[in-house]
């Protein structure tokens, strides 16, 4: 289902087991992707859903709201994401619900349980949220520096090029067609067979823009319903003995090492709202590497949040 927004920008979703609460006595959930991302990125997570409903949203921007004409007027202000995700509880005839954000998704799910506590009852972060590009500024550069930084490579490769590269790439232990078809909508093809983001680069870049304005700080210590808060790590330092966070460490450049201690810092100052999961051994797309265990997360919040009572 495609809605205007109050300000008339495109947003998208679709429904996906039993969202009334009415129906289940369980809270629905609405999942909301990354940057560049689409709903179809949380195809394998739903499949491993049990007695859980809700739907999925393509972001303004991103997969069927992305419009057939590119648009970089479109505001990607917090409080407009924010907002966008009431909009489309009213759409959905949702009054409350569960909010599961991955990456820049997770920032939108923090904001919005903590400037809408009425409509949201408990937020999902996937390895987001709790730190982003605004705190890599002064450590590696620049705000000009890191933005350029964070500026994603063109595409424009042929298309059997670009499966490629992905399927060789850090999810070539998890590659399959189920993992394919999710990230398949991200990507528009032309006539010439080559392949571009859909979202585009100049969208892509505002979108960034609004995270650069975003400072969690507040919203994490203001908000009031209970957050489950996911760390993707690659290993644990204990067990491959480097210091992450030591700038002379060989194996990470600057932009990094200030991401790492970003993240630290982030993860040090949470109030006892947040209950805190560090995933060794998970990358940053670990919805499409171990989809069951986010949809046992998931389960377990529904499960803990939900109040049968309240349903009837």
């Amino acid at each position: 289902m495609q809605i205007s927004a109050s300000d008339g920008a495109s947003v998208a979703f679709e429904e996906f087991g039993a969202k009334n609460a009415l129906e289940t006595g369980r809270l629905p959930v609405v999942l909301l992707h990354g940057l560049t991302q689409q709903r179809n990125y949380w195809a394998p997570v739903i499949r491993r859903l049990t007695d859980v409903g809700g739907i999925a949203v393509d972001q303004r921007g991103h997969g069927e709201a992305s419009g057939t004409e590119v648009r970089t007027d479109s505001d990607f202000s917090m409080e407009r994401l924010a907002r966008d995700v009431v909009e489309v509880l009213d759409a959905a005839d949702m009054p409350h619900a569960i909010v599961v954000g991955h990456s820049w998704g997770a920032s939108v799910a923090l904001h919005a349980a903590a400037r809408h506590q009425g409509r949201i009852r408990a937020a999902v972060l996937i390895d987001g949220g709790l730190f982003g590009p605004r705190h890599l500024v002064g450590p590696a550069g620049g705000h000009d520096d890191v933005r350029e930084a964070l500026r994603p490579p063109p595409l424009g490769m042929l298309e059997p090029a670009l499966w490629q590269a992905i399927g060789q790439g850090d999810l070539a232990p998890y590659w399959s067609d189920e993992v394919r078809a999710a990230l398949a909508p991200t990507f528009r093809v032309d006539d010439t067979g080559h392949v571009f983001s859909r979202l585009g680069m100049d969208r892509h870049m505002a979108v960034l823009d609004g995270l650069f304005d975003y400072d969690p700080a507040a919203d994490a210590a203001d908000v009031a319903c209970p957050v489950w808060a996911v760390v993707c790590e690659e290993r644990s330092v204990e067990a491959d003995g480097v210091d992450r966070d030591s700038p002379e460490s060989p194996d990470f450049p600057d932009l990094e090492t200030a991401w790492r201690r970003a993240r630290a810092a982030a993860v040090e100052s949470l109030s006892p709202a947040f209950f805190l999961q560090r995933w060794y051994g998970a990358l940053h797309d670990v919805p499409l590497q171990w989809p069951a265990l986010v949809a046992g997360l998931v389960e377990t919040v529904v499960e803990r949040t939900s109040d049968p009572q309240e349903a009837r």
